[in-house]
């Protein structure tokens, strides 16, 4: 079935995450840091903001599972611009993942749910379905390793 698609800018879509999440990760004894863009724009992509919002928490979500056994207790939200596209991001200062994890990306997304559903209940809606929602709004799904850490994307082209 085909969503409804809107146009939305991508600050306002982060302010309405930020009012999502920050009671959860406060629970979870995290800082919630919004890093602002480098530069503003007035581009705008189209989403569904519910398919939108279930996305990002669960990045949310899940960064504050994988990351709850280290520290700094920080999840980092936000998004930048790059060149057609707008790329909102989801940072954990967690265990990381290996470069062969990274290209197994995708494997990866499915494994680690049936890992963490194992060991937690409740996991939200998972990743596998994370992955189909942004399949339906034409968005790409990308992890990237950092120096501690991963930052999990999600990218839309700009209108």
């Amino acid at each position: 079935s085909d969503m409804e698609l809107n146009p939305h800018g991508p600050a306002q879509l982060i302010d309405l995450i930020q009012s999502k999440v920050s009671t959860q990760v406060e629970a979870s004894k995290f800082e919630l840091k919004v890093i602002p863009p480098e530069s503003s724009t007035s581009q705008q992509i189209l989403v569904n903001e519910d398919a939108f919002s279930q996305i990002m928490i669960n990045l949310v979500d899940n960064a504050l599972k994988f990351s709850k056994d280290f520290t700094p207790k920080v999840i980092e939200l936000g998004y930048r611009i790059e060149q057609k596209q707008v790329v909102f991001f989801v940072r954990d200062y967690g265990p990381g993942i290996t470069k062969e994890q990274e290209k197994k990306v995708f494997q990866l997304f499915y494994r680690l749910e049936n890992e963490l559903t194992r060991k937690t209940q409740g996991t939200g809606i998972g990743l596998a379905l994370v992955l189909e929602l942004a399949t339906r709004m034409q968005a790409h799904l990308k992890i990237h390793r950092k120096e501690q850490g991963v930052e999990m994307c999600c990218s839309f082209r700009s209108l």
